[in-house]
């Protein structure tokens, strides 16, 4: 090959966007950097694991910058005075309602992975495919990113939870969602999901991480007496985004995720071999985190109820 063909031939590969780059990178932060040579790998277990302390590390600043602020304007009102109320209001909205506003927009960003499953469900526009394979076997960049940073985002929820003494079933939610995460970096196992379950499913998290904050037990005592209108408009908006996204939309794609489960469970693809295991536990997680969300279905009713009576509405 003479030396004008290879320089062409060179440059065509420098220049070609569609081609991922073998990432080298430490710190993991753009969907490329989750790209290997490939794209069907993730990149290393020291880069994963250095990035997932990294945002980690970055929960724990921002959860500390907004203990600091709450000091700052304790004088504005006698609830800001008590310690203990400023450091739940920093966890909730700093921690919790920060982290499921991350993964919900990470979650949308990449939901043109699910475009086929947008338009069969909302638009009507087809019928999904049956065929499987590309939802449940395909390594995808942007949903590894998502998942990492769901990962670091449940750790630091597990570890406040046993540390505010939650409760065993707020545990043993968590429990599941970081079995669910740490296996979805397998690459290639049902990734397509995660933008969802994930990622876009969280938008009614994060509301109810600021509602709780209302709560005379798990939040700030008092201060639902001292914002009555404000602890209502968000119970609204929390009752209205749970039934959006975790009964109307929940429903929908666990019916193609246990379609596609079932397909692959009796078929015998040798990709599945690695991820069987791991998808029979899916179908368990999903049933138990189903359940759960019918049980706080009700709750969420009982309460609205409860909260409409007491203010002569009922």
């Amino acid at each position: 090959m003479d030396e004008q063909r290879f320089l062409q031939l060179l440059s065509a590969m420098c220049n070609n966007k569609d081609t991922p780059q073998a990432s080298t990178k430490l710190l993991l932060t753009s969907v490329e950097s989750f790209c290997d040579g490939e794209n069907k790998q993730l990149p290393g277990k020291k880069s994963l694991a250095f990035t997932l302390i990294f945002l980690m590390s970055v929960l724990v600043i921002i959860e500390l910058t907004m203990r600091q602020f709450f000091v700052s304007i304790q004088h504005l009102h006698p609830i800001l005075e008590d310690e203990t109320s400023r450091n739940i209001l920093a966890r909730h909205i700093g921690v919790d309602t920060f982290s499921g506003s991350v993964v919900s927009y990470l979650g949308w960003r990449a939901s043109h992975i699910n475009q086929d499953m947008i338009d069969a469900v909302i638009w009507r526009k087809s019928s999904m495919s049956k065929a499987y394979e590309n939802r449940l076997f395909k390594y995808e960049p942007e949903c590894a990113r998502l998942i990492l940073c769901f990962l670091a985002y449940q750790l630091k929820n597990m570890v406040d939870t046993i540390i505010w003494d939650d409760g065993l079933l707020f545990v043993a939610h968590h429990l599941f969602s970081l079995a669910v995460a740490f296996g979805a970096l397998i690459p290639g196992a049902a990734q397509y999901y995660s933008t969802f379950y994930l990622g876009f499913s969280e938008v009614s998290t994060a509301i109810l991480c600021l509602l709780a904050n209302f709560d005379d037990i798990h939040g700030v005592k008092g201060l639902g007496e001292a914002l009555p209108l404000t602890k209502v408009i968000l119970g609204g908006v929390f009752a209205a985004a749970f039934i959006v996204c975790r009964v109307l939309m929940w429903s929908a794609v666990s019916y193609y995720f246990i379609r596609d489960t079932w397909s692959a469970l009796k078929g015998n693809d040798p990709r599945l071999a690695p991820r069987k295991t791991y998808l029979r536990f899916l179908l368990i997680a999903l049933s138990f985190l189903t359940l759960l969300q019918i049980f706080w279905l009700g709750e969420i009713f009982r309460q609205g109820k409860n909260e409409l009576e007491s203010m002569g509405l009922l």
